[in-house]
């Protein structure tokens, strides 16, 4: 055979001497075994088929079985870390079952999100992920005419069906518990955008921890910010010169705990000897600062897995619509930057 001819079926059903209906019923029904030929017979295809290289044509696989073994996934931050992370999870899952992948990026545009999804609707791929959308999970869950759909919710808070999301609220609680266990008292707070959903959950379990302390609730420990450094650098110089006297600080996410410490440094404090401090999301930075940062980390890879399997296994194997959502529990990363461990003692790894 020339090296550039595309190996066909009947080249295959020529080298093994049988017909060619044969071949594409042996070679059709590999992942689950066939009856109808003798174990001699399928040997001899499989066999052929290795040596010429035979490859299955995707399009008359996906005409046969109405299946194109490929998934969309839509992200809204296509050069964000933990998106990148998730979709790794999705990535690690689809390709052991034998699916392709193509993505999308929205940027957290609905329009652009629309134009994504009917890309993937011409191409037919057999389902869709979303990693953060910023569109209402019932417009497309009923939809009949789009895919079965799974959204993996980190920004936003997750449906009633079809989400795997993040307990934001578990995140804020215990990391501010952290900061109250270790013995500070004057806690105050850098929260992200008041209409992200993420922040909010995440302010709830600050003062829910508080409470829990019987600390009195004060609005002027919290400062909102943009989840930008450079935000946290202002919003922390805002919250010491209303309160010196603050002994630690909860960050919502990891970029504005990276500007608390740049502000504290500059105010002349020592973290954590003079100003203690937890983020949130435990991006990679989060152990290359100076101090290593205390961080709340979610299993971002787990949730782009748990994505993949309930996509394949509930709605693509069952024919189902929907499917429970549920949350994920993430953990506290403890490093330097609390004051629970020594410099000595951390190897940024918690």
């Amino acid at each position: 055979m020339r090296a550039n001819k595309r190996v066909t079926q009947e080249d295959v059903a020529r080298r093994a001497g049988v017909s060619q209906t044969a071949v594409s019923q042996i070679l059709g029904s590999m992942d689950k075994g066939n009856l109808n030929f003798r174990p001699e017979t399928q040997q001899k295809v499989l066999q052929a088929a290795q040596e010429l290289g035979y490859v299955p044509s995707i399009m008359a696989r996906a005409l046969r079985t109405n299946r194109t073994m490929t998934i969309g996934v839509v992200l809204a931050f296509l050069n964000d870390e933990l998106s990148v992370r998730i979709t790794r999870g999705i990535h690690e899952v689809a390709t052991e079952r034998g699916y392709g992948l193509l993505i999308g990026d929205s940027e957290q545009d609905a329009r652009l999100e629309r134009q994504v999804i009917e890309q993937f609707r011409q191409h037919h791929v057999d389902g869709i992920i979303f990693v953060d959308s910023w569109t209402d999970p019932a417009v497309y869950l009923d939809d009949e005419s789009c895919p079965p759909t799974i959204f993996a919710q980190l920004r936003q808070l997750p449906g009633e069906r079809n989400c795997i999301g993040a307990d934001d609220v578990r995140g804020g609680y215990d990391a501010t518990r952290h900061l109250l266990d270790l013995g500070y008292r004057k806690v105050g707070c850098i929260s992200g955008p008041e209409h992200w959903a993420s922040a909010v959950e995440r302010l709830k379990g600050y003062k829910k921890a508080c409470d829990d302390y019987g600390l009195p609730h004060d609005p002027s420990l919290i400062e909102f910010s943009d989840w930008e450094i450079s935000s946290g650098v202002k919003a922390t110089h805002q919250l010491l010169n209303r309160h010196p006297e603050i002994d630690a600080i909860f960050a919502s996410n990891d970029l504005m705990a990276a500007g608390c410490i740049q502000a504290a440094t500059s105010r002349g404090l020592r973290v954590p000897q003079d100003l203690a401090l937890v983020g949130h999301d435990d991006r990679d930075l989060a152990g290359a600062l100076t101090p290593p940062l205390t961080s709340f980390a979610y299993p971002l890879s787990q949730i782009g897995q748990k994505a993949a399997h309930l996509l394949i296994d509930r709605l693509l194997r069952r024919k189902a619509r929907s499917v429970p959502s549920m949350s994920v529990v993430g953990h506290l990363v403890v490093r330097t930057s609390c004051g629970a461990v020594s410099p000595a003692d951390t190897n940024g790894h918690g």
